[in-house]
């Protein structure tokens, strides 16, 4: 979620706030288990619980032989691959209506991992339409139906349903539920690292949750241990991603957010300024997605800097224009509504400088 205006700050005006641009909980997901393309794009696999396993490495392996099990688990991948489609164009209660379908066939051949996997999809699916405490219920039952099975509480996809329980709680303002359990997730992933567990897909988890608390934090007012955060994040994707993966700009667009409320202004221009250059550099499909943001960001910026240099103002004021006008290209060129009205916000106040 993309919005400017939620954290309060003496030095800018709520036009001008920049937050971090939330991760969001769900994302699409391969069929196929493939290592090198889920660390191309690790930041769409955090969206499932189970191992991070594509949907045919769940249901493929023990029913070899058995032809009625094959033909229900293939009507089982059709249904969810049905409700992906929906999702995509926001059909949320259609999508609904096929995972019941996808559990139910599940359910009629006993196949227990691919139960799980559902009811994550139909959590993951709730958030999307916003009943948020249908996701809650979701999550806390499929998480207790895993440890009664008898899985770790350690398990990267315990960690990850509880992180996804501390971003709902976020959400609902419940801040002590949701501190407890960031630093649940963090402590255990923690440990992990501290014995040479370091997998990408705990590194990649850990750097994803790192972001979110980060989020959680920067919304409290805390903006020293948001940009550590954000830092930390932002290191560990560098490390396993590259510096041009959509999740490490989105690092640099949070430090940026949290240098801004900081008031180190010129920080916070260099980190957007990398994030444009490293987007357009490599134009991966995610960080194109959010290069309006960074465009309106950086014209956040120096309008913030405009306040506080009269002596630069006519220069800054010209940065701030161009900025916001390729904010408002880009954000057409991708049919993006909600991005055109914040570079229209944006310019409003730009003119608003400009006639003083």
């Amino acid at each position: 979620m993309k919005h400017y205006s939620k954290t309060s700050a003496n030095q800018l005006s709520s036009e001008q706030q920049l937050v971090p641009l939330r991760n969001p909980l769900i994302a699409l997901q391969n069929d196929e288990p493939d290592q090198q393309e889920d660390e191309q794009n690790y930041y769409s696999a955090m969206s499932k619980a189970f191992g991070f396993a594509g949907l045919m490495g769940i249901l493929k392996g023990d029913s070899v032989g058995d032809e009625k099990k094959d033909l229900g688990e293939e009507h089982i991948v059709h249904m969810i691959k049905l409700a992906r489609l929906s999702q995509e164009r926001k059909e949320y209660k259609k999508s609904e209506q096929l995972l019941h379908l996808a559990l139910k066939a599940a359910h009629e051949i006993q196949h227990y991992d691919a139960q799980r996997y559902i009811i994550d999809d139909l959590a993951n699916n709730a958030y999307e339409v916003g009943d948020f405490k249908k996701a809650e219920k979701l999550f806390i039952n499929l998480m207790k139906q895993l440890i009664a099975d008898g899985m770790a509480q350690d398990d990267n996809a315990i960690i990850h349903i509880s992180a996804k329980l501390a971003n709902l709680y976020a959400m609902f303002r419940e801040e002590a539920k949701a501190r407890e359990g960031f630093r649940f997730c963090i402590h255990h992933l923690e440990t992990k690292l501290k014995m040479n567990v370091d997998d990408f897909d705990t590194l990649a988890l850990y750097s994803l949750i790192l972001s979110w608390f980060g989020d959680f934090v920067h919304s409290s007012g805390d903006f020293t241990q948001s940009l550590a955060l954000f830092k930390q994040s932002y290191e560990i994707s560098v490390k396993i991603n590259s510096k041009h993966h959509p999740h490490s700009l989105l690092q640099l667009n949070n430090m940026a957010a949290s240098y801004t409320m900081m008031n180190r202004l010129e920080d916070a221009v260099d980190c957007l300024n990398s994030a444009l250059i490293l987007a357009q550099e490599y134009r991966m499909d995610d960080g194109l997605k959010d290069l309006p943001y960074y465009f309106i960001n950086l014209a956040n910026v120096y309008l913030s800097q405009v306040e506080k240099s009269a002596a630069d103002a006519k220069e800054l004021l010209k940065l701030a224009e161009s900025s916001c006008q390729e904010g408002f290209n880009c954000a057409k060129m991708m049919r993006n509504r909600e991005a055109m009205l914040q570079a229209k916000k944006c310019m409003k106040q730009i003119k608003s400088h400009q006639t003083l």
